[in-house]
């Protein structure tokens, strides 16, 4: 293999590939990438046996070949490079990057160790607006739960319909749901588990505007295909829990408050509960709501806010972390809380949606002291 490659774009395949590349794993070959020259391309693929990407580039082939270099290490060297140009080679099982007066030899593992790639799915596949999906995930996969071993709670849910698009969310604790209308008509699949690092990846997927996302679905994988990048996610089996019942519109309680006031001082107030539980009290009034930190270890905070409430006084014990992750993942001006009494769960609703950014709900259960 040698090729001369354009350094700005390389590294922009590089960077999307990072989030698939496994940098700590007790299989090597899983920390490198498989580069392949042909024709004038060079094709990059990594994967975690799991999450699959393919990507490629640009390139003068002056000859063509397969090698595998480890990903972190040659991202890095590629983002530090001095010159705008850079060529690659392989001989003797090191892989050769000569920039301008740089020049290095990286290690290289066998690319017949490399494991056997998914085959990406036939058919063009199911256009979604990729803005769409990214909004979809912003205001839902904060919710998903990194602990290890809760598999039904390590993916959100995607739902796909006629006429809408769906995701949700949950580790157990609260339960986001986001919904945006489309009209590519009739899915291939109604719906699919999606794990972290697959919302993750789909967030960094750049395109001009108006680059529709394919989704396809094959007998073992989901394809997001997206110009020459194509991203695949093994089928989970894993049972998404029963969220629908969860999902209250009749709180008969209603607060409506400034969302970043509201974010500002619980973050204050926050700063002070407890490491364990981030536990924060809310104590609603008559048009003001006062919060106040759970747990003495480091001191106590407390702060009033101005709201639009009229119900009998209530007060809730919930983990601040919880709400200002919603707070942070909508950006509208005021927000609706909607409680049944002090023991049930929180609902929060921006006060205002639209077309273009759908709906969304999301709900909290309370601390129990």
């Amino acid at each position: 293999m040698d090729v001369t490659l354009n350094r700005t774009v390389l590294l922009e395949e590089l960077q999307l590939i990072q989030g698939v590349v496994e940098r700590r794993t007790t299989i090597p070959i899983l920390s490198n990438i498989l580069l392949t020259a042909e024709g004038d391309r060079l094709h990059l693929a990594a994967t975690d046996l799991d999450v699959t990407v393919y990507t490629q580039c640009s390139a003068v082939v002056r000859r063509e070949g397969q090698t595998t270099i480890h990903g972190k290490v040659f991202f890095d060297l590629v983002r530090s490079l001095p010159t705008e140009s850079l060529e690659l080679s392989f001989k003797e099982s090191r892989v050769e990057v000569k920039s301008g007066s740089f020049n290095s030899q990286l290690a290289s593992l066998d690319p017949a160790d490399f494991p056997t790639l998914p085959e990406i799915p036939d058919g063009q596949g199911f256009a979604v607006d990729l803005p769409t999906l990214r909004r979809l995930i912003d205001r839902s996969a904060f919710a998903v739960s990194s602990e290890e071993g809760h598999f039904q709670y390590n993916a959100a849910l995607l739902l796909l319909s006629a006429k809408a698009l769906e995701m949700v969310a949950t580790d157990g604790h609260r339960l986001a749901w986001t919904k945006a209308a489309h009209t590519a008509g009739t899915p291939p699949f109604e719906q699919q588990l999606l794990p972290r690092k697959v919302l993750n990846q789909i967030r960094h997927f750049s395109a001009e505007a108006e680059t529709p996302l394919y989704i396809a679905r094959g007998e073992n994988h989901v394809a997001f295909r997206l110009g020459d990048r194509v991203l695949l996610s093994r089928v989970l089996e894993a049972r998404f829990p029963q969220y629908e019942r969860v999902l209250v519109r009749d709180n008969p309680h209603r607060v409506r408050i400034q969302r970043q006031e509201l974010s500002a001082a619980l973050r204050r107030v926050a700063l002070l509960a407890s490491e364990r539980t981030h536990g924060v009290q809310l104590q609603f009034e008559k048009d003001s709501l006062s919060l106040s930190s759970v747990g003495f270890d480091l001191g106590q905070a407390a702060e009033v806010v101005g709201c639009t409430y009229n119900g009998e006084p209530l007060k809730v014990f919930v983990n601040a972390s919880y709400i200002l992750d919603f707070l942070g993942a909508v950006d509208v001006e005021e927000v609706e809380m909607q409680l049944r009494d002090s023991d049930g769960p929180i609902v929060m609703t921006p006060t205002k949606e639209d077309a273009i950014m759908g709906e969304c709900l999301y709900v909290i259960m309370p601390i129990r002291l």
